[in-house]
């Protein structure tokens, strides 16, 4: 205690000693000096460290690239006689471009080139027309890639117009129906893979019959060989399942004398999904659902008003087919021929899902005629019109999808851009510029496999992880998060700054009683 004492003794003596108030504030300007120090010093370390890493994106080659498109076809006539190939040429590009020139989007044209008949190219966008002589005009796409022309004209100049005509309609009509989309109300995505299901669903098990299906013959014969056909452009694996007790649907048929039915008002609440447990083994692909669904035997037979086939599409999403039993029996069993007819129908609702058009390459009529690829479910021609579809759409998604990522990127300052975006950026934009060199090679099948590289690297960069967990996390969050560090700091140094500042300033040693001298 004595030592204590005398501590305090000599602290507050030293209070009177003029230097040792000196030292206490020489004392207190360097501790404003160091916390300054510190800070100044402090501050830019901060900054460094807690700065978000934005990898380089090349904007400007970004922003130059425009939706526009050129997209040629090749015709190789195979006539008796010498065509001029040049001539035809001109003529059909003169016929397509007066058809375009009604249209508002020129963005993607398509154009055509004649040769003569040489060794073609079994490829998409290659195509033979055999050109003879006969009473009347027509023309017969076959399965493949080649169309029999049949001209009434013995004419030369006359025979080639017809055949002009004939190439500008086969062009402008795809390129018309293209920009019109009609489709696209129906048709899903295009997508790498799909997942297609397949479910036989009875409605009521315990009062009707136990029914199975032999799924696995009728798949490997109806749908294998369409899935082996589109597998160069997008990948379909099939799956197979039996939902029993499924429960009465949404919507109650209506009543007639010999069974029920449904209007078409009626079928959009006919699909109860959620109810019906229709998940996908696939937890990636878009699933494609069709339905074999058997009502139970008090509805049966249950009919769609109106349809010749007792089913119907549900848009974006697959289809249904209502399939009422022949025989009455504890068990069922619907055999591979009995599906033949089913799965006709869905091979159709799965064609116009895909976006697949049943008047590909023109419009049947008096004479034309389209022999339909029976055996594969989809002709050279419709395969083709589809992968440029496709080719089409993805090249402009991976534009407007890059563009957009620019367009994020450069309105959120605090947005992580990684290596890994800048890479996949990259990757895409190397896709996006080969795309014109294979069409000028006539590769299309090359041209659609870059355009759905594109589109993948472009939308794989915009919904990374890594950007996605910035996308909602604004400069608040970090004034929220630093202030309650900061702020305890801050207002005593700047207050002990302040109180220097007036201690060190000339004071005015002027008494009151000389200013009222002066």
């Amino acid at each position: 205690m004595s030592a204590l004492r005398d501590r305090i003794r000599l602290l507050l003596g030293r209070r009177s000693d003029p230097k040792t108030i000196i030292s206490v504030q020489n004392d207190r300007h360097l501790v404003v000096t160091s916390i300054l120090f510190i800070l100044l010093l402090g501050l830019p370390l901060w900054w460094t460290t807690t700065r978000v890493y934005r990898a380089e994106l090349p904007v400007t080659e970004i922003a130059d690239f425009a939706l526009d498109q050129v997209v040629p076809f090749t015709f190789y006539i195979d006539a008796p006689t010498d065509v001029a190939v040049g001539n035809i040429e001109r003529m059909a590009q003169k016929l397509i471009d007066e058809q375009r020139a009604s249209s508002k989007d020129c963005r993607v044209r398509y154009t055509a080139q004649v040769r003569h008949k040489a060794t073609v190219p079994d490829a998409p966008g290659h195509y033979t027309l055999r050109v003879s002589e006969a009473a009347v005009d027509a023309v017969d796409f076959d399965a493949g890639r080649t169309a029999h022309v049949s001209v009434s004209e013995s004419n030369s100049k006359k025979r080639d117009a017809v055949v002009a005509k004939l190439v500008a309609d086969i062009v402008a009509k795809e390129e018309r129906e293209l920009k019109e989309k009609k489709s696209a109300r129906r048709a899903l995505k295009y997508a790498p893979e799909y997942s297609v299901t397949f479910t036989l669903l009875n409605e009521d098990p315990v009062g009707g019959a136990a029914v199975t299906w032999d799924i696995e013959q009728a798949a490997d014969l109806f749908v294998r060989p369409f899935a082996d056909t589109l597998r160069p452009l997008a990948k379909l694996s099939v799956s197979t399942q039996i939902l029993h007790h499924a429960g009465p649907p949404p919507v109650t048929p209506l009543t007639r004398d010999n069974g029920t039915y449904l209007t078409p008002d009626m079928l959009p609440h006919f699909a109860n999904s959620p109810w019906w447990n229709l998940a996908s083994t696939d937890p990636i692909a878009p699933t494609i659902s069709f339905i074999l669904y058997v009502p139970a035997l008090r509805s049966q037979p249950l009919r769609i008003e109106g349809s010749s086939t007792n089913a119907f599409v549900v848009s974006q999403w697959g289809g249904i087919a209502i399939a009422n039993l022949s025989e009455a029996g504890a068990s069922v069993v619907i055999s591979r021929d009995e599906l033949q007819k089913y799965f006709g129908i869905f091979i159709a609702q799965l064609r116009e899902l895909v976006g697949i058009r049943n008047d590909t390459p023109l419009t049947p009529s008096r004479r034309v005629s389209l022999q339909r690829a029976t055996a594969t479910g989809i002709s050279a021609w419709e395969l083709d019109a589809l992968m440029r579809q496709w080719m089409v759409a993805n090249h402009q998604t991976a534009i407007t999808t890059l563009q957009s990522l620019v367009r994020l990127v450069e309105s959120m300052e605090n947005m992580v851009v990684m290596d890994e975006i800048k890479t996949q950026v990259d990757q895409s934009l190397s896709a996006l510029r080969s795309i014109p060199q294979a069409l000028s090679r006539g590769n299309q099948l090359l041209a659609f496999e870059l355009a759905a590289n594109a589109s993948y690297f472009a939308e794989g960069a915009f919904f990374d992880p890594s950007m996605v967990s910035l996308l909602y996390f604004p400069d608040q969050h970090k004034y929220a998060i630093y202030l309650p560090f900061f702020l305890p700091v801050t207002i005593p140094l700047l207050a002990a700054i302040k109180k220097a500042i007036r201690r060190d300033s000339p004071k005015d040693d002027t008494t009151p009683d000389d200013k009222k001298n002066e």
